[in-house]
């Protein structure tokens, strides 16, 4: 999306100003007005277009079907409205409306006045599970669509949904894994059913001391209120194929790579295909359940598993057993294939390739507690083999072990006759070799980057529960490879024009996160369960929570073993995150803390931090490195960065109509001892129902004084505001401003200051046309970076010039079980005329006076998504 803009020599400048030609006097407010002048007219226009011809106000109301919100809409009191809703909910459906006056509080007067305004539409009988999908269709179509990153809880409360469990019987563990709900709300609910014994209604669990009204809103849809044998199959088939180029993040990186191209092509045969992404789940009553899911990214060649008698591509599959008891032993999970595994904070084991930056536990930053099995799109750091979770009593135990493949930068420099592994990497698109770099390449040293080395990994975590909520654990992993690990930089760094090595050039303190990398003889070792392992990486740790009334404390610490000479506990870097929660109804506010050791180098350590691995190193620089390719090394690493630093989230509902949302973060970054702080306010403000009044203001910036590195010191501040239009039949029409700058000071490669601003303004249409079909649109201008949710998807955008945007999508619910979303996204940018000279060429001197056209250079991009989902 990056454009570049050349400009004209010093001589052709001269020569035109010889000519006296006069030039438009350009103002970029009066443009910015134009250009917002038109997007509300065709906004206007838009809406016009899609409003129906008759008014939806004359339409009657489907009472079978309609929300509380909507049944409160009626002119009826807030008693009769909870009556009506409650019927339907815990009685069935009406199939009369003179039904109606059995309600308690329901007089004549109120019935007449009803029967102009409802309807009784007769629903057919179904089964339990095809109730519950007309139920929560929309949280169905909501939670596949934006299913990102958090496959496991996706996968958990699409199966829960569909076949609820009794409240009555369960876990602490499987309570805080549901949406929205925090350890104070679990523990609360298992307070709540020790007192009581057992919940008989919905009613019972919304008057739980302590229970947050998010939790409860979110766990109504997942749990039942009394045991049921669940025989019948039901699952979930997803396919979703885009054209989408990767995040915005690696612009730069991809544009210098642009010329590889025809090279990437040669070596794997293959034109840019979209991208496919499919799984299927499958589950049989309690005890069974098994799936597999197929990833291809944009333009990468096919990978198989087998080609001989036939081609097989190489596909993800898992079969899980579950809640299988004998006395008081029970294996909640057995594992076979590909599965996940989250212990504690994420400080000594979480297996994903995705960073997320603040990941907390909470809240949107909520993390995923166990094992469970994987058919998300991590590729890199799979886990791939035996695991289980056993409870006995109070002892909850996990093992498991792993034999898979390591996609790794491979070192030119051999080790006795077997090259060594620089460093593991994500890659986008896997291909066998690294485009760019020859010598690597299969005409030289015949070094392929695509699982490069094979890893042994196992491990096992237990832990003791006290009380509900309060629990102390200690866990351990240990991998072994085949290849000798040896982080040499200069197997990574490339040279410049002159044949010097950038890397003794170009250093920088940051880079000291590089040279603390986890290797060499530290690394050395055999595995007694392995006769091919010749080095090793080991890390334990412990984790610990307490839930005291409506607060949560709990931590995590973790060590990297680099004693030379067998296991000695405590030798090597450390990593500690602590953190503590408190809850009001409210109100809450969470308070987390964390040190890494710059040394802690854990490829599967997933926990709190604001950037990755290797920010401000020559790893991002990817023009010093042997390819633009291997800046993937940073672009793509899961890994937080070593960082020491505080955090403050809080939540305030001041009023009905006033939300507070507050975000502080103070952090020292560990390899520069470069101080960050980061801070972020957010109002909304609902003056009246159906309108909604967002601001969001960030500041970021890095201490103006520190001798330790040339990057000095940056400035952010970013300001969104948002009008939000809640229409009838849960249409909405969205406005939103942005406007940002950072002010970079002067460091090695930019010359004086700089100010780079970003300024957007879009607006966004959703119209339901029943509850089966929808429609939804977004119109923008931007002018710099600019990121947005883009209904099912995240994007980041950059555009010097300013660029016009628009997408438009279409939802469609085929039948009861299947549905289709097609998405259609255009964005144009300025175009850009250069005009170019050479040496030889004398036209300005044989036509003066005169205007020469040259081409305009426009980019454009044309993107598609497609998405069928299946739920049965």
């Amino acid at each position: 999306m990056k454009i570049i803009n050349t400009a004209c020599s010093r001589s052709v400048r001269d020569s035109l100003s010889k000519n006296n030609r006069q030039k438009p006097v350009f103002n970029p407010r009066f443009e910015r007005l134009q250009i917002f002048s038109r997007i509300l007219t065709l906004l206007m226009i838009f809406t016009l277009f899609l409003l129906p011809a008759k008014s939806r106000a004359a339409e009657k109301l489907d009472l079978n079907r309609a929300s509380y919100d909507e049944i409160a809409a009626l002119p009826v009191s807030e008693k009769i409205a909870r009556e009506l809703y409650e019927r339907i909910e815990y009685q069935g459906y009406f199939t009369s409306i003179y039904q109606l006056r059995d309600i308690p509080g329901m007089d004549v007067g109120t019935f007449n006045k009803l029967k102009d305004l409802v309807k009784i539409v007769p629903v057919k009988s179904e089964s339990k599970v095809q109730e519950r999908i007309e139920r929560i269709y929309y949280r169905l179509e909501r939670w596949s669509s934006n299913e990102g990153i958090n496959s496991d809880f996706i996968d958990l409360w699409i199966e829960k949904a569909l076949e609820p469990i009794d409240i009555n019987s369960i876990r602490y563990e499987d309570l805080v894994n549901l949406q929205n709900v925090s350890p104070v709300d679990a523990v609360a609910i298992l307070n709540q059913r020790q007192i009581t014994h057992w919940f008989r209604n919905e009613r019972d669990l919304r008057y739980t001391p302590g229970l947050s009204n998010y939790a409860f809103r979110s766990v109504r849809y997942f749990v039942q209120y009394r045991e049921e044998n669940h025989t019948n199959w039901h699952g979930n088939v997803l396919l979703r194929m885009d054209n989408t180029p990767f995040m915005a993040t690696e612009a730069e990186q991809s544009s210098q790579a642009q010329n590889l191209d025809l090279l990437q092509n040669r070596l794997t045969g293959v034109n840019q295909i979209p991208s496919v992404y499919s799984k299927a789940r499958f589950t049989k009553g309690k005890h069974l359940e098994f799936g597999v899911a197929y990833i291809r990214t944009l333009g990468e060649p096919m990978h198989y598993a087998l080609t001989k008698p036939f081609h097989f591509p190489k596909v993800k599959y898992n079969f899980i057993w579950k809640n299988l008891q004998w006395k008081d032993l029970v294996m909640r999970r057995l594992i076979l294939g590909y599965y996940k595994v989250t212990l504690g904070q994420g400080v000594v084991m979480e297996n994903t390739d995705f960073f997320t930056p603040r990941k907390s536990g909470y809240g949107f930053r909520k993390r995923f507690n166990g094992l469970s099995g994987d058919l998300s799109r991590t590729r890199e750091f799979t886990l791939r083999g035996l695991a289980f979770e056993l409870d006995y009593r109070n002892l909850r135990g996990i093992g498991f072990v792993s034999y898979d493949s390591r996609d790794a930068i491979l070192n030119k420099d051999k080790y006795q006759g077997k090259a060594s592994f620089n460093h593991f990497v994500v890659l986008d698109q896997r291909f066998p070799y690294t485009p760019g770099d020859s010598l690597r390449g299969p005409d030289n040293y015949d070094l392929s980057w695509l699982n490069a080395v094979k890893e042994l990994t196992y491990g096992g975590h237990l832990q003791y529960t006290f009380t509900p909520g309060t629990f102390f654990g200690m866990s351990y992993y240990e991998s072994a490879y085949d290849r000798y690990l040896d982080p040499n930089p200069y197997e990574i760094v490339g040279q410049d024009n002159s044949g010097n090595q950038n890397w003794d050039i170009r250093q920088v303190t940051a880079d000291s996160e590089i040279k603390q990398a986890y290797g060499g003889a530290a690394a050395r070792g055999s595995n007694p369960f392995w006769n091919k392992a010749i080095s090793f990486r080991r890390v334990y740790g412990f984790n610990f929570q307490t839930v005291w009334r409506n607060i949560a404390l709990q931590g995590e610490y973790g060590i990297l073993d680099k004693s030379s000479s067998g296991f000695r506990f405590g030798a090597g870097p450390r990593a500690l995150v602590a953190s503590v929660y408190w809850q009001q109804e409210n109100f809450n506010v969470l308070a987390l803390y964390r040190d890494y050791a710059l040394g802690f180098d854990n490829p599967y350590q997933r926990s709190f931090s604001n950037y990755r691995r290797y920010k401000g190193t020559i790893f991002e620089d990817y023009y010093y490195l042997q390819s633009p390719l291997y800046g993937q090394l940073y672009i793509n690493n899961p890994q937080p960065q070593a960082e020491q630093g505080f955090y403050l989230n809080t939540y305030y509902q001041m009023l009905r109509q006033v939300t507070l949302r507050m975000e502080y973060d103070n952090w020292l970054r560990k390899s520069d001892r470069a101080k960050n702080y980061r801070l972020v306010g957010t109002v909304d403000y609902r003056p009246v129902y159906p309108l909604v009044i967002q601001l969001r203001q960030k500041w970021q910036a890095r201490e103006p004084q520190n001798d330790l590195t040339p990057n000095r010191f940056y400035k952010n501040y970013e300001f969104r505001g948002r009008l939000r239009f809640r229409l009838s039949n849960y249409d909405a029409f969205d406005i939103l401003y942005a406007n940002s700058k950072l002010i970079v000071h002067p460091r090695p490669r930019v010359f004086g200051d700089m100010a780079l601003d970003g300024e957007a303004i879009a607006a966004n249409y959703s119209h339901n046309f029943n509850r089966n079909f929808r429609l939804s649109g977004m119109l923008a201008y931007y002018k710099g970076f600019f990121w947005n949710f883009e209904e099912t998807q995240f994007v980041v955008m950059d555009s010097r010039r300013g660029a016009l945007r628009f997408w438009l999508s279409v939802y469609s619910r085929l039948t009861s079980n299947l549905s289709v979303r097609l998405k259609y996204t255009a964005d144009h940018h300025k175009p850009i005329n250069n005009i170019r000279f050479e040496p030889w060429q004398s036209t300005l001197d044989a036509n003066k006076g005169k205007m020469f056209a040259a081409p305009w250079n426009r980019s454009q991009e044309h993107n598609f998504y497609l998405e069928l989902n299946y739920n049965f």
